[in-house]
């Protein structure tokens, strides 16, 4: 602590750049919070996923397959339950404000016991078939309470009577889902299906399948659609774990987050120990008296450490912390009808990585310059040249 005056002094011996290394570290964390932030997120994501899940939909079409597979699927070995599901999407008032309301079978409840509806909700939307239960999140974007109702108009799907119009009855608000980022509202799969048209009738968009035994679900996917290959309705299925594992499409997203977030970390680094490097040759001589005056080479090498970490513990604070405020402002930027996408999650590990890297480049910002000192001649560092 003593030696904190003699640090700063150093710091603010040229002002403009240690601002400049300030805002540049500042900027770098802030990318970096962000990316460590959101890859937080899909592993989150990814380890809730269910090792017993799995769904199937239509290989080829948007008409959604026979409810009928459902019982063709559930007599496949392995297999231990089938649900199925279908999708409403339209607007409200306006065409700029879209909806999109899931339809589920009665099924639907025993395979998915992680979603926050509550037994009594499970109930409403099984005997209430014009209602739906909805999440905090469209509550809150809707102005919706129980007891409302909530029109959508989808041009997509009209009803038997060819309107276009459907109006529920909001039963009863739900907690949220994390992957689902924009909310849900749920609805009656057989109001909505026994609504349409005749020749559109008795068809669903997904199954939920649930294996018997969680080590095998790839291979039953794999039997699920080898199944149906050289049928009328091929399927093509996904493991739960599969489908949120951000690493397993063609965007490697957790990657492509840590790359970026290499990237600053190369970016800070290159801009601290050129700081540093400049700053000890401006100041060889001074260096040079504090050794004569019984600094020891230790204690010397530690003043350079700390002039070059001092930034990067500040920069890493303020950037984590900024990036911490813009997750929390993002959902505000985004139009109601984009959705919200999956916002970085800043855990208490981001900011320990953080601190930890910022530790890294001052150590390694430093080195150099303290190995100059560590061999210096004093006599030659004394006389200036």
């Amino acid at each position: 602590m003593k030696y904190l005056p003699l640090i700063w002094s150093a710091i603010m011996r040229s002002p403009a750049r240690a601002i400049l290394t300030l805002l540049s570290v500042m900027v770098a964390f802030t990318l970096f919070g962000l990316t460590i932030g959101m890859n937080a997120s899909f592993d989150a994501i990814e380890k809730n996923a269910h090792a017993d899940r799995l769904y199937t939909y239509p290989r080829f079409s948007n008409n959604g397959l026979p409810v009928a597979v459902a019982g063709e699927i559930g007599k496949l070995p392995g297999v231990a339950q089938v649900a199925y599901e279908t999708f409403l999407t339209g607007y409200n008032q306006d065409p700029k404000n879209f909806v999109f309301v899931t339809f589920l079978n009665s099924d639907v409840r025993k395979l998915m016991p992680d979603w926050p509806l509550t037994p009594v909700q499970w109930d409403k939307i099984a005997q209430n078939r014009t209602g739906v239960v909805i999440s905090r999140v469209q509550a809150q974007r809707w102005k919706l309470k129980p007891g409302d109702n909530f029109t959508v108009v989808a041009p997509l799907f009209a009803k038997a009577d060819g309107g276009k119009s459907w109006t529920f009855q909001v039963l009863d608000v739900a907690g949220d889902v994390p992957y689902m980022s924009d909310g849900y509202m749920m609805g009656n799969f057989d109001y909505f299906d026994k609504s349409r048209p005749a020749a559109q009738q008795g068809r669903a968009v997904q199954y939920l399948v649930q294996a018997s035994d969680p080590t095998r679900t790839a291979d039953i996917a794999q039997l699920i659609d080898t199944s149906f290959a050289n049928s009328a309705t091929p399927t093509q299925s996904v493991t739960e774990k599969a489908a949120f594992d951000s690493g397993n499409s063609s965007l490697d997203i957790a990657t492509v987050g840590r790359d970026i977030a290499l990237a600053g970390m190369f970016m800070v680094l290159f801009l601290t120990a050129n700081g540093i490097a400049e700053s000890v040759r401006d100041r060889f001589g001074e260096f040079a008296v504090l050794k004569t005056l019984g600094y020891s080479d230790t204690t010397v090498m530690a003043l350079v450490f700390w002039e070059a970490a001092l930034p990067c513990m500040i920069g890493a604070l303020l950037g984590v912390g900024l990036a911490s405020g813009i997750s929390a402002i993002l959902p505000k930027l985004f139009s109601p009808d984009e959705g919200t996408p999956t916002l970085p999650t800043m855990t208490a590990l981001v900011f320990v990585w953080a601190g930890l890297s910022a530790a890294f480049v001052a150590l390694a910002s430093s080195v150099l310059p303290a190995l100059w000192l560590k061999r210096m001649d004093i006599a030659t560092a004394l006389s200036g040249r």
